[in-house]
């Protein structure tokens, strides 16, 4: 039986170039930060983290790349009757696909647009991050939602993009998690063996974050500021051929050292769940 938390959870069911889902919970919702694998898979990875299938309340879609929108999930979601939220230009993209043209015709599509925060599943508020990536549009997220004391508890997720920025930054600032990509090593990538157009695509604006560039944020960001540092940093999208977990890792530990900050960092993989992190 799966019983409802007290405090806030995220999970990254997993994270890379194959494949991209992550849970949110709250004691009285649980939703999907994008649908990059099978039912299958998504279900056998929801094992452990206190939410199923039966009991998730929507899905909230970051871009339409195939790592992060399976097409026969969507399938799955229409069976099970599941609210699917998506920004206008996504929906105007996938709208000649049958599974979302039924979804939209059972009244379960739901837009958001760019500038204007929105509700899921009445208990999580999310503010659309405009993220420079490849895939126009994509959106990172601030997301906003109470334990179950009504304690204010703030996520931020950055995932998939090519540069940051101050503003991006500034939305995170007071975050008590941040998801945040740390994708490749540029070494590795230059030395990958790729397609010169893959690695120059990676390592452009609108491409990958690098590790070196992560932890630039992560720096801007654990120094700037009053609001303190997120008490976790959760590590996304590593590239399996073209980064190293302990590469990443210590990029992101170097700069929490040296700027004495009190931040745990947490890494992600492709092939299995992360770690359940309760607030």
């Amino acid at each position: 039986m799966v019983v409802a938390p007290e405090k806030v959870r995220f999970c990254v069911l997993g994270s890379g170039s194959s494949g991209n889902a992550a849970l949110i919970q709250t004691p009285r919702a649980s939703v999907l930060l994008d649908i990059g694998f099978t039912p299958d898979e998504i279900g056998a990875r929801l094992e452990g983290t206190g939410a199923d299938w039966d009991g998730l309340s929507a899905v909230v879609l970051t871009h339409t790349h195939g790592d992060h929108l399976k097409k026969r999930t969507l399938k799955e979601i229409l069976r099970r009757g599941i609210p699917f939220h998506c920004h206008e230009a996504h929906a105007r993209h996938l709208r000649g696909g049958r599974y979302f043209k039924r979804l939209a015709e059972a009244g379960l599509v739901r837009t958001y647009a760019a500038e204007r925060p929105f509700e899921v599943a009445g208990e999580l508020l999310f503010h659309p991050l405009r993220l420079p990536h490849d895939c126009p549009p994509t959106f990172g997220f601030r997301i906003e939602t109470a334990d179950g004391a009504g304690r204010a508890r703030r996520l931020g997720y950055l995932v998939d993009l090519g540069h940051w920025t101050a503003e991006l930054l500034a939305a995170c600032a007071d975050v008590d998690l941040l998801a945040l990509e740390f994708n490749h090593d540029e070494a590795l990538e230059r030395g990958s063996g790729r397609h010169p157009r893959l690695i120059a695509r990676v390592l452009g604006r609108e491409g990958h974050l690098s590790n070196v560039q992560a932890a630039g944020a992560l720096e801007r960001l654990l120094g700037g500021g009053p609001h303190g540092a997120p008490a976790r940093v959760v590590q996304m999208h590593l590239s399996e051929d073209c980064n190293r977990p302990e590469l990443a890792f210590e990029a992101a530990c170097e700069v929490v050292r040296r700027l004495g900050a009190k931040t745990q960092v947490f890494s992600t993989r492709q092939d299995a769940r992360g770690t359940v992190h309760e607030m």
